[in-house]
């Protein structure tokens, strides 16, 4: 049962969207107030990418702030699409109160990482690291070397653009080996050593990353307390670590493991999806055959 937080959050946004409310569907501000705990099983959008299409629709019809605080939720819920939304609106504000700029600079570090969940199974770092690279170019206080900083972690990724941006700042990406150094004199050959034959070592076994086709949901139950559900959309059974989180501090002292098979869903504190005193879940998730250190958690 949704929270009277949940209930009270809804009826804030019915109020503040009335007059749009015939653009916005209201199933996507339900999902988003309350995710799964809205009741409608046949909406299958996830809660950050309802949050999301809020906010782009927000946006479109003019209505930044509104739109800022639907983005900022969607990027907190580790959706790459809401994620690019929120960055873009507060770099388009023409003042950004500091701690909104310090949350979003924050925001943008944590996607670069790659703490988001792709829309459509593309690698989000890039642009995330690029979009993240412009808050702290172009907006103050600015920072030309933390901007470099994420231009090269966009080039390395692939975005051609941030390399030349990141070379404009003074960073280069792929710096050169440093030339070759004199050659001493060779020191008198040793005696040969008794040969050893030695043992080969076994090349690591291969990861398969499952993140991308599973999907963790999250509902606020109150000020200290979230509970999710892990939903496996994969055609593969998955192993899957979660980690309970304040803001973008995990605490990896209390994850939690489960595996689920193709199309299971676990839940709520029965399934250890529950935590006290804390407001967000980071996960990872596997083929359920992998090696334990594929988790990146």
């Amino acid at each position: 049962m949704p929270s009277l937080r949940s209930f009270a959050f809804a009826s804030a946004v019915v109020a503040a969207l009335a007059a749009c409310a015939s653009s916005i569907p209201k199933a996507a501000l339900d999902r988003c107030s309350l995710g799964v705990a809205d009741g409608n099983e046949g909406y299958r959008t996830r809660q950050g990418a309802a949050c999301s299409l809020v906010a782009q629709q927000l946006a479109a019809d003019e209505k930044p702030k509104e739109a800022m605080g639907f983005a900022r939720k969607a990027c907190q819920l580790e959706d790459s699409v809401g994620c690019t939304e929120y960055l873009a609106l507060v770099r388009a504000q023409a003042s950004v109160p500091p701690d909104e700029l310090l949350g979003a600079r924050a925001a943008g570090e944590k996607a670069c990482a790659g703490m988001v969940v792709g829309s459509d199974g593309t690698d989000a770092r890039p642009a995330l690291c690029a979009r993240t690279a412009e808050l702290y170019l172009d907006v103050e206080p600015r920072s030309e070397s933390d901007a470099g900083r994420l231009y090269v972690n966009a080039c390395k990724l692939g975005d051609t653009k941030s390399c030349a941006r990141a070379k404009a700042l003074g960073v280069d990406p792929y710096p050169a080996a440093p030339g070759p150094k004199a050659r001493p004199l060779p020191p008198p050959p040793p005696r040969p050593a008794p040969s050893v034959s030695s043992t080969p070592v076994p090349p690591p076994p291969p990861c398969h990353e499952m993140r991308a086709c599973v999907s963790l949901e999250l509902v606020q139950r109150n000020a200290d307390e979230v509970m999710g559900t892990l939903a496996n959309h994969c055609d593969r059974a998955v192993s899957c670590t979660w980690c309970p989180s304040r803001g973008d501090q995990v605490d990896k002292s209390t994850c939690r493991t489960t595996s689920l098979a193709p199309n299971e869903t676990k839940a709520g504190r029965e399934s250890g999806l529950w935590f006290q005193g804390f407001n967000a879940m980071a996960y990872d998730c596997m083929d359920a055959n992998d090696d334990r250190a594929c988790l990146a958690l």
